[in-house]
Parts: C-alpha cells; structure tokens; sequence
C-alpha cells in the first residue's frame, strides 16, 4: 500500500473521551452511521475531506483538475475532469467530521457510475478507479470501477473510514455509505479493579476504557488481550494513563512488560492511549528460525509490547525506558501489528541479558517473517548495548512500511551498526517514506545500516530473495559516526552492502564524515533526485546546502521564498532564501497533498508530498470581477477577487492564471513582461480604452505571455500594442476600435482564432495572423485566414456571438436561439487547437473569435 501523506502526531488531548460511549450490561448494542448523497444539493464540496476544485461547465473550464455537476437524464450527478494528465479527486472520512470515537467500524459504500457520451465527450474514454484507507495514510490499490452500480466493502480498526476516487470523463451519483460499530465499554476501575480482570469478561468488540492514574502489580502488567477483537483505551490519554512494569525491581520474577499478543490477535485489537514504562524481560537473545520456535511469554523480545505471531493495532502509546534482547521498547515475530502516532523513546537492547550478547533493536525490533506497518511515531533516544544491531530499529527477514516517522538520537555504549536503523535478512523488505534520521550515532550506519547476510549453508540459488530497502521522500541528517567501522567506506549517513536498495527524493545533509556508501546493488543507478553531501552518480541527484530552516532545533522543512511552515508558531512565513530541494524530487512522483503553489512536482526530503511541504514556484489561478465583488476559492491563500484586471497582473507571477469574470472593463493593460495567462472564465469579458490601447506588450513578452477570449472593443489607439514582444493572443474578438493589432521594433505576436472586423484605420500592422477572419488585411489562405462578414448576432447592441443555424447564446435573457444564418467562422479555427470546452454539437473543432473553445461558442451542425 502506499502511504498518501505524513501526518503530524496526535496530541494526547486529542484522546480525551477517546472510548466515551454508554456502558450497556448484558447486551451487545450495535450502532449505525448512515450517510447518502445524490448530488442535488452541493453537500460533496464540504463534506468531502479533500477534493479538487468544483466548477460549473458553463464556464470556461479551469487549467486544473476539477468536479461538476452534470444532470443526465433528469438526475443530477458530479462529473470528474482531469488536466493535462492530472485526474481530478474526490475523498471523503466517514463517518463525517474529525470527532470519531475509537472503535472497530464495518460497512459498504454504494455509488453508481457512468461514462455519459452524449454529455462528456469519450475520446479519449473516461475512467474512475476507488482506493480505501482505514486510517488515512495506507491505501489499498487503486480498484478501477466500470460503468454500473458497485457496493464496496469498508472496514477500520481506528473508527474512520477513508475513501478516494479519482479519474476523468465520468459521472458518479446515488453515493451512500452505511457503517456499523460495537458500543459496549467496560470501565476501569469502575467495573473492575484490574485492566486483566476487564479484558477477560470481555467479549469481542467490546471497549475497555482505562481511568487516569497509574496502574502496577499482577492484572495491570504482562496484560493479555486473549485473541479477543476489542479496544482498550485510556480516557486521558497517555501522559495520564501509566502501565508501570517496575523495572529492574522485577529481576527476580524475570521482568514484566506491559501487554504480550499471542493468541491471534488482528488489527481489531485496538490499544490506545497509554504509557508502558519500565518494562523488563531478562534472558539471552532467540535463535533466528522461527520454524523452531517454542510461544511464550519468557521471550526476551518487547521490554514494552511484545506481538508473537499477533497483528495487534497500537496507537498514541508511548513506550518509555523499556527494555530487553530484542525490541527493547516493542518486539515482534511474526506479526502484522500496526503501530501508529507512538513514541518509544529512553529503550534498551541487550542491556538486560544475563549475558552480554548484543542487542537488536533498542526501540523495536522485528523478525521471523514479521510484516509491520509503522506510522507517524518517534523512535528517539533508545540504545543498544555492546556489538548492537539498530539502535531505533531492527528488521530481520521481515517486511516493513515505516512512513512519517522521525528516528533520532538513537545509540550504544558500545559497537554498534545501524544507529537509526537496521536491516537485514533474506526475504526482508522495508520502506521508509517521509521520514526523519537525525542525531544518531553508530559505528557504522549512523542513520540507517542495511546488509544481506545469505545463508552460506543453503545452495546459492536458495538464498535470494536479497534484502530490499527503499527509501523515498527521507531527511538523513546530523547522524554522527565516532568511531573505528569494521567496514569499508563506512558511512555516517546511509550504509548498504549487497541490499537492493533504492533511493529517491530524499537528502542526505550534514552527517559526519561519508553520507553515502553502497556496495553491491542490484539497480545500477539506485540513488536518484536526491541532494547528497558530496555528490552521488545518479539522474537528478544535488551537493547543494538543502537550507534547513532550523537543524538546530530539529526544524527541517525547507526555506522557501514562496512560504514555509513553522511548527514551532504553527504559522506559515517566507524567507530570503529557496532551497534548491523544493520542486526537485522524483518528476513521476506525485505532489500528493503538498499546498499551492507547489511547482507541479514533489520536493525532496521528509516533507515532500504532505500538507506541510514549502512551496515551490507553482502556479495560481487569480480571479477578477469588477461588476459582484465575490469571493473565489482556488485552493490558494490568495482567494480574493481583484477589482481591476491590471491589479491582477501586478499581483501575478511567471506561470499563473488570471481568470475575469463578465463585464466591461475600462482599462489599459500592460503585461509587465510577465509569462502568465489572462482569459475570460464565462461569456466573454470585454476590454475598451476610449484613448489608449487595451493591452500592451513593452518587456519582450513571449509565447507565454498569453492572452485569450475577449471582446475588444472603442479604443482609441488600437487593441493591442506589441513592442518588441511576442505573445499569444488566441481567440479574440477585435472590432469597433482605430486600428486592431499594431507590432513594432521586431514584434511578432501569435494571432490565432481571432476576429478583426471593423476597425476603422486597418486590423494589422506589421505582424500576420493565423486561422483569423480579417477585414482590411488581404488574407493569406495558407494559413487558415478568413475574409468574410463574420455574421455578429448584434453589434449595435454589443453583442458579438456568432449567427448559427443549429444555435446560438443570447447573454441578454440567457438562452439559446436559432438563426437563418450560419457565421463562417464557427469551426474554422486552428483545428489543432482544444475545442472539448465547447458545447456539442461543436463540428470538433474550435471557432474563430472570442467564445471560441468555451461553453458560450455558438453551435454547429
């Protein structure tokens, strides 16, 4: 599964009334959350979590992603639009709202999907594909969805069901969702003295709500959840909440820890909110080959937690000052435990056996086959002991998702390979994305340390597969490494021998002495679009200082000039400087939820493709309404419409959009030089400057700088003024003015779809037009141009749509309305030019003038 963004962690707050539901005696009570939606009331916009931009069709549609509604055959849906590749997005958390109590929810989602030809042009066809999360960070392959009537199971262990569809050219509608979760809680102390005491007259789906306070001795340490599919959780969170193991005092019982998972345990074995300290498990260190394994509990694997061959859920724990062989603070063989916004910190391994044997994993430690899902937490300050192996975590012939964590300060009195990390194993994968390796100290390895170790006793073809460790969107940095490595080219910041290892969008930054050293790969370029101090072979890969804002106090997000977040304010500010990792990770990769403006591509390091991403050099779309006023949200911060089109441009920089909406606008515009968009959003907008020229180009404007579908109209001078420039002027309507389009010193503007009719001293000078109906200028055929009366529906009253037979928009009462008379310039425009914005029937190919490519073009046949 892939992990969507990293989520920042859950405050202990946060948790208060966590399990608040009603204590029923004797009976199951079984709740249920329905929620419906046919799309006629404009509810998806806030319901909807996350959502591309919704806009009407009858505007000109947005250079972005975006959703509209859509009425077929008497019934109303939401269509999904995609630009230039990008597919819109719609996601929904349910049950609504982020007040969701911690429960086990079960449910299906229903919606009825259509592709509607006759509405939404299938050349190409139109597609939608569904993906499920039930917690927000790891989603489920995307599931393509045909045309027809689906119903989608949902399940989560946390309350909360995500979903996300995405696609172009197709309409859902008659979405519904019902969900249905246990409300039974049993209280403790209330109900019964012991944590134990509850969980055994449990029964599956039940809660178990734990009081404030500290809890020790036998029915509140060595807990065991039985098999059973129940939640346990604290109501004040884990600072208040405290699982006290007594620490090296229980030497002599052979230690305690807080919870042993050993009868099957699956995700809907939910523990919540709670702090495990001082856990102690005393022995030797296991043999490898679970095969041979022996369950119980004298294990010396998870000082905090241990899962044997049980895939618990544990979130918003802290596991603290733990410790023991394997997984001081959690251990696990076997499991498929799913670890979430934790923090095991102040943990041991190896320090506790009865002789001095190493250690493996000081914060968790994971073999035997084990496949963990590991998100949001930090593992920070553990240690290992002598001849150690991962100070923060161990990971041996066993599969990993580690995503938005930070691992840091991680260490050992003694040797010790792999201070953040280790991995290692036949058959063993892990991922880290969007994680943090600061501050930890190694041998060898410093922030990660990953080998493949075969067993020399198989025969060589027996001992693959390799070990394979990706790393995606990771901040390596500030890891130190002291002393004498036994390896070769030892590594402060990353070191892999023999792994197939991959390494993208990342930075490694400020690590003592090597950050970087791979032998052996399998892939002959595994390191790519990364920034690595001293540079690394690879495409796209940087040795440029990555500008943290504050690697002193932990802060690495990236300065950026366009913005930055401040966890420490929780502001977003702007600095002098822009980091060159913004805007510079993987171009295939998704921008995943980075804010705008954000480039159109991800960043590199631990931020990148998250809510807290610096912003890069992206575009933003700009709206101007002189007539309303209103307010326009475009997914920026910038949402407020501009009066004046020329404050917009002020405004604007290289790469945005600026929009304006019906009404005449009284103005002389200069572009500034500036590489942007400016176009009408509905029915045509219109231009005029009674004594000047409407639009000039004077800073050597060129292709980008573009503007498109306005009426240009009673200027003075001339429409248009091009001075050594070279701009677009696509789809324009210019008439009624002194002169059309002058172009001097070199000029050379590309006029293309455009109407010049009626202008009083010429329509162009000193430049040429393509696929244009020209009056005064002798047409050059070969380049698609017109000499005919254009048929304008009303000049004298400013009404400069196009006569059709098959129809035509009348702005006036807003209707359509059919002529005796078919203007020569529908469908006579570029035809390699995008006509999809124009009504059906459209003759496939766009018209001259103004409307030309919007809703608002007049019909043909």
């Amino acid at each position: 599964m892939t992990v969507m963004y990293r989520m920042g962690r859950m405050k202990a707050a946060q948790f208060l009334g966590l399990c608040a539901l009603v204590m029923v005696t004797g009976a199951d009570v079984v709740r249920a959350d329905v929620y419906a939606d046919d799309f006629t009331t404009g509810k998806a916009e806030t319901d909807s979590y996350r959502h591309s931009a919704f806009w009407s069709r009858e505007f000109s549609p947005l250079p972005e992603p975006y959703l509209s509604y859509l009425d077929i055959n008497r019934n109303r849906g939401l269509a999904l639009f995609d630009c230039k590749g990008q597919p819109a997005e719609l996601a929904y958390q349910f049950p609504l709202g982020s007040a969701v109590v911690q429960r086990i929810v079960t449910g299906v989602l229903v919606v009825d999907v259509s592709f509607p030809a006759a509405q939404i042009s299938q050349s190409p066809a139109g597609w939608l594909q569904v993906s499920l999360s039930a917690d927000g960070v790891t989603w489920s392959t995307p599931e393509e969805l045909e045309a027809g009537h689906h119903e989608i199971l949902l399940g989560s262990a946390d309350g909360v069901c995500y979903v996300l569809f995405s696609g172009t050219r197709v309409v859902i509608d008659n979405l519904s969702v019902s969900l249905q979760s246990a409300a039974v809680t049993v209280r403790v102390p209330q109900n019964f003295p012991t944590i134990q005491a509850a969980i055994n007259a449990a029964h599956s789906g039940d809660v178990i709500e734990v009081a404030r306070g500290v809890y020790a001795g036998p029915g509140n340490r060595d807990i065991d959840f039985l098999g059973k599919a129940i939640t346990v959780c604290s109501a004040a969170g884990p600072q208040e909440t405290i699982i006290d193991c007594e620490g090296s005092a229980a030497v002599s019982d052979g230690g305690h820890r807080g919870f042993y998972f050993h009868q099957s345990e699956g995700a809907d074995s939910v523990l919540s909110g709670f702090t495990v300290r001082g856990g102690r498990i005393f022995g030797f260190e296991n043999p490898p080959d679970p095969a041979h394994w022996n369950p119980g509990r004298s294990h010396p694997i998870g000082g905090g937690i241990y899962c044997e061959f049980s895939s618990p859920t544990i979130v918003d724990c802290v596991i603290q000052d733990c410790g023991t062989e394997i997984g001081g603070g959690i251990g696990g063989i076997g499991t498929e435990a799913l670890i979430t916004d934790c923090v095991i910190e102040e943990c041991a391994a190896g320090e506790y056996g009865s002789v001095q044997s190493g250690g493996r994993g000081g914060g968790i430690g994971l073999i035997g086959g084990s496949n963990a899902t590991i998100t949001n937490c930090a593992i920070q300050n553990n240690s290992g002991y002598y001849d150690s192996y991962g100070g923060g975590l161990y990971v041996r012939t066993s599969s990993a998702v580690v995503a938005g964590c930070t691992i840091s300060g991680n260490a050992a009195p003694g040797p010790l390979q792999g201070g953040g990390a280790y991995c290692s194993g036949t058959g063993t994968e892990v991922t880290f994305r969007n994680c943090i390796f600061a501050d930890n100290r190694a041998d060898v390895g410093a922030g990660l340390y990953l080998e493949w170790l075969p067993d020399t006793s198989l025969p060589p073809a027996q001992r693959l597969p390799r070990c394979r460790v990706e790393i995606i969107n990771c901040t390596i940095t500030g890891n130190v490494r002291p002393g004498t490595a036994k390896s070769p080219s030892p590594a402060a910041g990353i070191q892999s021998a023999s792994v197939d290892i991959l390494i993208t969008s990342s930075i490694l930054w400020a690590n003592t002495k090597t950050a970087l050293t791979i032998t052996d790969a399998v892939s002959a370029t595994p390191v790519t679009y990364c920034d690595v101090e001293g540079g690394y072979p690879g495409t796209g890969n940087l040795n440029q200082d990555p500008l943290f804002a504050g690697a002193d106090c932990g802060d690495y997000h990236l300065e950026s000039k366009y913005g930055r977040y401040d966890p420490q304010f929780d502001r977003w500010v702007s600095d002098s400087v822009h980091s060159p990792c913004i805007d510079a990770g993987d171009p295939e990769a998704p921008v995943g939820d980075e804010p705008a403006p954000n480039g159109g591509r991800i960043n590199m390091g631990a931020y990148g493709g998250t809510p807290e991403a610096s912003n890069g050099t992206g575009h933003v779309i700009y709206h101007v309404d002189g007539s309303s006023g209103r307010n326009w949200n475009d997914g920026s911060s910038r949402a407020q419409a501009f009066a004046t089109i020329q404050c917009a441009i002020d405004t604007a920089q290289n790469g945005d959009t600026i929009v304006v909406w019906p009404g005449v606008y009284r103005e002389s515009l200069i572009f500034m030089g500036k590489a942007i968009t400016i176009q009408s959003a509905a029915d045509a907008a219109v231009l005029t400057a009674p004594k000047d020229y409407a639009v000039s180009f004077y800073y050597g404007e060129g292709p980008g700088s573009v503007l498109a579908n306005f009426v240009i109209t009673g200027c003075g001078e001339a429409a248009i003024f091009c001075e050594g420039a070279s701009p677009s002027l696509k789809n324009l309507t210019i008439v009624g003015n002194d002169f059309g389009i002058i172009a001097d010193e070199g000029a050379d503007p590309n006029v293309t779809n455009c109407i010049l009719w009626d202008n009083h001293d010429g329509d162009l000078s000193q430049c040429t037009a393509r696929y244009s109906d020209i009056q005064h200028n002798v047409p050059e055929k070969k380049l698609g141009n017109l000499r005919a009366d254009p048929l304008f529906a009303d000049p004298q009253k400013g009404d400069y749509h196009l006569k059709s037979r098959s129809g035509r928009y009348v702005p006036q009462s807003g209707t359509w309305v059919t002529d005796d008379r078919t203007s020569p310039c529908i469908d006579a425009g570029n035809p390699k030019d995008d006509y999809s914005g124009e009504r059906i029937p459209n003759g496939w190919r766009i018209d001259m003038g103004a409307y030309g490519g919007t809703p608002f073009s007049s019909l043909s046949g």
